[in-house]
């Protein structure tokens, strides 16, 4: 039997090198005998190396241990390095888990054994887990194993792996479905409402709704292309069945085919979204809040609008009950008044659909409409409130159509608010201009693919202190204003994809111009289309 110790003493300085090294070293031969062991084995096993020297691998480690060892030794023997991973005896804590190397040593082409160097995992461990249990991140630690054998498969069957997945998105559902958890730290328990034995053993599919396979389709696909990591927001399903709101951070293996291991990131955003979605309700209640101020201001309008269809059905329906009275009824004319009447009540329904559509909450179907008729629209139903405040207002328009796809009644919502907002400067103190001279002016043009309005007043114009301010929520120069009309107007065009801008002219007042796209030309133009708002 021969101790490879003994070379020491003949000036071989590679026995104290190995006992210096804080690791298991040793050699055993082709029958799993140990022919050396280094100082270190004094602290691991309690035994000096001169004990284990001729002992067989198995009574190192014991028959389990040894058995769980095979595959690793068939594959050394057969010419190949092992690394692997693994729980080794030791004197005093039972078990420690160690990174384990088998390197063959060959002779002539004939397998004599292997050196195996055996490392210490337990500190790492022990920090690894004081960050993985104690950090805010929720991590969850999945096999790959099973992921690469679908990828094998499918290299098999389609070539292309990652055309195919991205085609067919039914195949990271099924991947989910295969990939086990084998370890949570306690925030990722929190955050999925599991205990770590309900979750380890389970696959990752149970905590990704159907919902969300786009987003780990990305992620599967980023695994393919040997990308380093991937993040994204996606949402989780917890044991109780609600959904959670996460960050997602995957980190791929450096080197995929010895890990087989890799940690899921997730990080709680629940509560930004639910602050962003209430910013989102407190918005459009805001915008809400400024239809129903500008309804207010044109109630005068709106009552003198439906009192003059009214007063012509009554008038007609006094005409018909005196055509049908006459001692030989004239049949014809009580057609024509009854006529009349329907024409009427049909444009009081229109006056009364538009003013409730814009004091409706919810978010309008857009539609093609002609812009020019829209403005006629908004002319004649801001004419009264401009007479009392007076003022006229005459429009400007380019002959060939412009049509507009967008929310009609918003859009209308914003042009009657200029209007009236010019109307109402002119009017105020000091404005420097005469009744006679207060009028508005709108100019509809087409320049390329946009439309252009502009909205032109001869008042007193902008203070330099307020323009930049101008559009900004409630930010008002009126004595009784919200300050909402200008920034809800400011928001709607932008939703429109459009701009709007405010400046001085050169004489007197200030001009509003916004620019619009225009239309597909694909697109039909329908001059009855009206927005339809879903009522709250």
């Amino acid at each position: 039997m021969l101790d490879l110790r003994l070379e020491a003493a003949n000036g071989d300085y590679g026995v104290s090198t190995a006992d210096a090294v804080p690791a298991l070293i040793s050699f055993f031969d082709a029958g799993h005998v140990c022919r050396f062991a280094n100082d270190h084995h004094i602290q691991w096993y309690g035994r000096t190396p001169t004990q284990l020297v001729g002992k067989h691998m198995r009574e190192f480690l014991g028959e389990n241990f040894y058995a769980q060892r095979r595959p690793f030794l068939e594959r050394v023997a057969a010419g190949e390095t092992v690394s692997f991973e693994a729980n080794v005896p030791h004197c005093q804590s039972g078990v420690r888990e160690a990174a384990i190397r088998y390197v063959p040593k060959y002779v002539d082409g004939r397998f004599e054994g292997f050196h195996t160097l055996v490392f210490d995992l337990s500190r790492e461990q022990n920090r690894f887990h004081s960050v993985f249990d104690g950090t805010i991140v929720g991590f969850v630690e999945i096999d790959l194993r099973n992921v690469r054998r679908t990828m094998a498969e499918l290299e098999c069957e389609v070539g292309d792996i990652a055309a195919h997945i991205a085609a067919d998105i039914g195949i990271v559902r099924r991947v989910l479905d295969c990939t086990p958890v084998v370890g949570l730290n306690e925030k990722a328990c929190q955050m999925l409402g599991v205990g770590p034995s309900e979750a380890i053993g389970k696959p990752l599919g149970s905590w990704c709704p159907d919902e969300t396979m786009g987003v780990w389709n990305q992620v599967f696909l980023d695994y393919i292309a040997g990308k380093a990591s991937h993040e994204s927001e996606t949402l989780v399903r917890r044991s109780d069945g609600t959904m959670l709101d996460v960050i997602l951070s995957a980190a791929y293996p450096k080197l995929p085919d010895e890990q087989v291991f890799v940690v899921v990131g997730l990080v709680d955003i629940s509560e930004r979204i639910a602050r962003e979605k209430a910013l989102a309700r407190a918005q459009l209640n805001l915008a809400h809040a400024a239809r129903v101020s500008m309804l207010g201001q044109l109630a005068a309008s709106i009552t003198h609008e439906i009192n003059q269809p009214l007063s012509a059905i009554v008038a007609n329906g006094n005409a018909t009950l005196r055509w049908l009275n006459r001692p030989k009824p004239d049949l014809e004319e009580a057609r024509d008044a009854i006529g009349r009447m329907i024409f009427e009540g049909e444009r009081a329904s229109q006056i009364i659909q538009r003013t409730r559509a814009m004091a409706m909450k919810g978010s309008g179907e857009r539609a093609v409409f002609e812009l020019q008729s829209t403005l006629h629209e908004a002319i004649e139903i801001t004419h009264r409130q401009l007479g009392v405040l007076g003022a006229s207002c005459v429009a400007q328009v380019c002959s060939t159509p412009v049509r507009i796809l967008g929310d009609r009644v918003q859009l209308q919502q914003v042009i009657i608010n200029l209007i009236v907002n010019a109307a109402q400067a002119m009017s105020s103190a000091g404005s420097g201009a005469e009744p006679d001279a207060r009028q508005v002016s709108v100019h509809v043009d087409a320049d390329g693919g946009h439309a252009v309005i502009r909205v032109v007043d001869s008042g007193p114009g902008l203070q330099d202190a307020d323009a930049d301010r101008l559009f900004d929520a409630f930010f008002t120069t009126k004595s009784d204003g919200m300050g909402m009309g200008l920034s809800v107007s400011k928001d709607i065009v932008e939703a429109h994809g459009g701009t709007i801008l405010a400046c001085n002219n050169t004489g007197l007042g200030c001009t509003f111009t916004i620019g619009l796209p225009v239309a597909p030309s694909s697109q039909r133009a329908d001059d009855q289309a009206r927005s339809v708002f879903r009522f709250d």
